[in-house]
């Protein structure tokens, strides 16, 4: 049950930094250094708590299988909006941003070679 209420409040925490985010918007000035470090605070924790998310002890063959099935919809997910992501900038905007490239890339490569790693470790 403690691991529930850990997902749950990461949940709430990225749409807590996603209002944050929103509810100032004004484009035509430009993000204040305080909220700009509230952001970028928020993200870090974030990040390093989505990082340590189900990495704890398994003890039968159902939460391995849980956890390598969450792991393979997060990467097709992933994959799906950085890839809608970049589309939309091309055709849109004609002006792509370069850390989507570089977020597929990055995530495909990994998979590939973990993947021959893997193969080979036998």
């Amino acid at each position: 049950m403690k691991i529930i209420y850990y997902y749950i409040s990461l949940l709430g925490l990225i749409i807590l930094t996603t209002a944050f985010l929103i509810s100032g918007q004004d484009n035509a000035s430009a993000m204040s250094m305080t909220k700009l470090a509230t952001i970028c605070a928020l993200l870090g924790i974030y990040v390093v708590g989505m990082s340590v998310a189900g990495e704890g002890k398994t003890t039968d063959e159902r939460e391995i299988s849980h956890r390598y099935s969450a792991n393979r919809i997060s990467l097709l997910v992933g994959t799906a909006v950085l890839s809608c992501g970049l589309l939309y900038q091309l055709f849109v905007t004609h002006q792509p941003d370069y850390w989507l490239l570089a977020g597929l890339i990055a995530i495909n490569l990994v998979k590939v070679l973990s993947l021959i790693y893997l193969h080979f470790k036998r």
